[in-house]
């Protein structure tokens, strides 16, 4: 991978920037988590430049951002998966199924 990351999402919710990371990283984009642990820097420097940010290669940028668009309007369709001993449908960040605990299927 190039050395030229860009930053393609920040948020001050660290949970939620682990989630997209792991939707983007789910659809095979190579992902970077920056400033996981800047919190104790805020009130010294402005607040948006200590959340967390997730920065992917320039060249993955654009198929990136469209795949966050998604996945921040309620549209997983492409990423999420059915369980198939529940018949539950899961987030695509969910490892395990959240209903009934099988291992998400490769």
């Amino acid at each position: 991978m190039s050395s030229n990351l860009q930053r393609v999402f920040a948020h001050d919710n660290i949970l939620l920037v682990h989630n997209i990371k792991n939707i983007l990283e789910r659809e095979g984009i190579h992902c970077e988590l920056r400033n996981d642990l800047m919190s104790s820097a805020a009130g010294e420097v402005p607040p948006i430049e200590v959340w967390p940010e997730i920065r992917v290669d320039e060249h993955e940028l654009s198929l990136a951002r469209s795949i966050i668009e998604k996945a921040l309007n309620g549209d997983l369709s492409a990423t999420s998966w059915m369980c198939m001993t529940c018949m539950e449908d899961n987030a695509p960040a969910f490892e395990l199924c959240w209903k009934c605990g099988q291992l998400r299927p490769h």
